[in-house]
């Protein structure tokens, strides 16, 4: 695997998010002028800005024209109608490869969102190749789940499976050959339900074919996945990485927030237990505490890994995404830092962050509605009961209010970044969990640390996922060089996460 991946720090961009610049209010609305600037060139004459934050992998969401037959409201970028061009609402196809240049020339790489499982139902293939979709008795596109505005591949048919090759490669190849004849163009995907497609074979044989095409470059393949077990079926298919949504349901199931919305508790979802994937992270949350069920998470990846003979892969964890409501708005200031935390001193991690999170931003951006309620909410604690309110979708930025805040947000993802990528440990190290003595009842932890090890150089992280701070009796474990934060004495407060190297 070629160091710019292992090295990845994922930053997705809505487009119609980072780009949005409505009036902030009526005033600034009476004067406004016309805007001819694209969202794609906006962002392209603004790379350096985000450039400046120290991500180095631009996920741009699927750039593709949107369907416009059973259209959900302002038109789903997971609905394409069509896979060689770009969504006249995001610019052109000059523009796009303005952005693609533009962005390698800055040092990043570029990937691109991709949809295999589904296209919009006015795709041109629906028309042109109708045997490419899974058909009813009457003839007509099936489609999946409540996505009735899409229609489902069925990559049972080679003409299919041949016609979706080209597509990635296509892409792949967008700038055409540079001086050595080494095709250029994006540096991979992140694939939009990937283990939802009807023959998964389908990603052996592709996968093969385009790394066979492109030997001269790395191609990251990031596959969005549900579950432990369907992603080590896409590493063994040759994924090069998933997302680890039990990592994310941590958050989501055992996170709420008081009804001041300022204090967060740990109390699991009533759906926690409910969840087949998840019921080892929910047994060890019961006898161990949130530290226990993330424990668990990356112990379960570390036994694939030393069990595996021919595949392995990373996993992209996160707080933020498209898909969720904010992970500030779902579980708070303090969960949020913690995990983040927790993200970027991980093994095996393609840390993960989304337009906007590295201010505070508490919208879900827009997918379907400008503006609308949301099903990704959020658990309250009021009294005795726990309540449940919907999240929020809008089309432009709800960021953390004030300036200070906005710029502590930024310097702490700042912060995290720089630590990352100045520590070779903490991309390439070796794993192992260490107990320190957290003065508690088993149940209750909340203290995570592990050391990771590589080429001499021993580094040991703690991070508190709880509300309280937490004494430690082994805090001898923490001698060392601080890197990142301190100690309280032998306590580690609350939320907050301590890194220390040893030679």
């Amino acid at each position: 695997m070629d160091k710019w991946i292992r090295n990845g720090i994922i930053y997705q961009i809505n487009l119609r998010s980072l780009a949005a610049r409505e009036p902030r209010n009526a005033i600034e609305a009476t004067w406004e002028e016309e805007n001819q600037v694209s969202p794609l060139a906006y962002v392209t004459e603004h790379l350096h800005v985000i450039k400046g934050l120290g991500v180095n992998v631009l996920h741009l969401m699927p750039p593709y024209p949107m369907g416009m037959e059973d259209r959900k409201g302002i038109g789903s970028p997971y609905a394409s109608r069509d896979y060689f061009a770009v969504e006249p609402e995001y610019g052109t196809m000059d523009e796009m490869k303005a952005f693609v240049r533009r962005a390698h020339e800055l040092g990043f790489h570029v990937i691109i969102g991709m949809v295999p499982n589904h296209s919009s139902r006015d795709n041109v293939w629906t028309r042109e190749h109708p045997d490419y979709y899974v058909q009813d008795s009457h003839g007509k596109p099936v489609y999946d789940l409540d996505w009735s505005d899409t229609a489902k591949f069925d990559y049972r048919n080679p003409a299919l499976r041949a016609a979706m090759i080209e597509v990635y490669d296509f892409w792949i190849g967008l700038l055409g050959a540079d001086e050595n004849g080494v095709l250029q163009g994006v540096d991979g995907f992140r694939i939009d339900m990937a283990h939802f497609i009807n023959d998964p074979s389908f990603w052996d044989e592709a996968l093969d074919e385009l790394r066979s095409r492109h030997q001269d470059r790395e191609i990251l393949f990031l596959a969005e996945c549900y579950g432990m077990k369907n992603n080590l079926g896409l590493f063994r298919r040759g994924m090069t990485a998933t997302y680890d949504d039990e990592f994310y349901k941590i958050c989501e199931y055992f996170y709420g927030l008081d009804e001041t919305f300022t204090t967060n508790i740990l109390r699991p979802a009533r759906d926690a237990s409910h969840n087949h994937d998840f019921r080892d992270k929910y047994q060890a949350f019961k006898h161990h505490g949130i530290a226990g069920a993330v424990e668990r998470d990356f112990l379960d990846y570390e036994d694939a890994y030393k069990q595996a003979d021919s595949y392995y892969g990373l996993v992209a964890r996160y707080t933020d995404n498209h898909d969720e409501s904010r992970g500030l708005y779902r579980f708070g200031q303090g969960a949020v830092e913690a995990m983040m935390r927790l993200v970027f001193l991980s093994p095996h991690t393609l840390p993960f962050m989304l337009t906007g999170q590295e201010f505070g931003a508490m919208n879900r951006p827009s997918i379907h509605e400008r503006l609308q309620p949301c099903d990704k909410g959020r658990r309250i604690r009021k009294g005795r009961k726990i309540v449940y309110q919907e999240g929020v979708e809008i089309e432009g930025n709800v960021f953390a209010r004030g300036i200070e805040a906005r710029r502590t947000w930024y310097s702490f993802y700042q912060g995290l970044i720089n630590l990352r990528l100045s520590q070779p440990a903490l991309i390439r190290g070796e794993f192992s969990i260490l107990d320190v003595g957290e003065h508690c009842r088993e149940k209750k932890r909340n203290i995570v640390a592990f050391s990771r090890t590589y080429e001499g150089v021993i580094l040991h992280c703690a991070v508190n996922l709880g509300p309280d701070s937490r004494r430690m009796t082994r805090a001898g474990l923490f001698s060392g060089e601080f890197l990142y934060g301190a100690l309280d004495g032998n306590s580690l407060r609350a939320f907050s996460a301590v890194v220390v190297r040893h030679h």
